[in-house]
């Protein structure tokens, strides 16, 4: 198998256009002729990720995240994404990244998530463009519950700290799913939920959320995309050999 075949598994899979247009999704090292003999999966590309890729023996890293997202004009050695970036060009490390394309797809991160807090009849929301295709959330139903248990249910399925934004005593029935930093999607969210379930939203998002008459239940960047790692390597296990996940957990706050 070369990338440019593991690129076509990926978007038969996927489909990489389904990136929201700011993204930096697809090949971000590497050149498609390259052979893929050992491939990792990993949430982010961290130092520790870099390390098990070369000492592993892995030719060909799927990131979720971006490992290059802003332009740059230097590739120089040490602890920056640039840096990394080079030490794996180096040791002749493909890097793929799936990220926005993976929140949309059926079955991939949003979906991912809805699962993991129990949605039922989940449909897409937050749609870039109006485009059904590019639905980076999801919403759907629970039980009516009280945003307070419902909280605690959400910390435990996704291992995860949690903030709630909102009265811990009402009750909610309709919940919108964002993996990842969602506060951009609040005004989205409050036409169609209840409560929305994201990270890193900030203080005056949640605010406005409040005025809108949305819940908040912040669950972290990393806690939220945690189901769609797992179910990125999942169903790559089944579709390639030599699959393995790298690095860890990324999330800064537990390190």
């Amino acid at each position: 198998m070369l990338v440019s075949d593991l690129l076509d598994v990926l978007d038969e899979l996927i489909d990489l256009s389904r990136a929201a247009q700011w993204d930096r999704v697809g090949l971000q090292v590497g050149s498609p002729h390259d052979r893929v003999d050992k491939t990792g999966i990993c949430h982010e590309v961290t130092p520790s990720v870099v390390r098990d890729a070369l000492d592993g023996g892995i030719t060909t890293l799927v990131s979720y995240h971006p490992l290059l997202f802003v332009p740059t004009t230097a590739f120089v050695a040490g602890p920056t994404p640039e840096g990394r970036a080079l030490a794996l060009a180096r040791g002749r490390v493909s890097v793929i990244v799936v990220h926005t394309a993976f929140d949309a797809a059926p079955g991939g991160a949003a979906e991912s998530l809805g699962r993991a807090v129990d949605l039922i009849g989940m449909l897409g929301f937050g749609c870039e463009e109006g485009d059904p295709r590019r639905c980076i959330g999801r919403v759907g139903s629970v039980e009516q519950v009280t945003l307070g248990a419902y909280g605690e249910v959400v910390g435990d399925r996704l291992d995860t700290s949690t903030r709630i934004a909102g009265d811990a005593g009402s009750m909610i029935e309709r919940v919108a799913v964002v993996p990842g930093s969602g506060g951009s999607f609040i005004d989205s969210a409050a036409d169609v939920a209840d409560v929305l379930i994201t990270g890193d939203v900030k203080h005056h998002e949640a605010r406005r959320a409040l005025d809108r008459g949305l819940a908040i239940i912040d669950a972290g960047h990393a806690g939220t995309e945690r189901p769609g790692v797992e179910a990125l390597y999942a169903a790559l296990n089944t579709m390639i050999d030599d699959v393995s996940q790298v690095g860890g957990d990324p999330d800064p706050w537990k390190e």
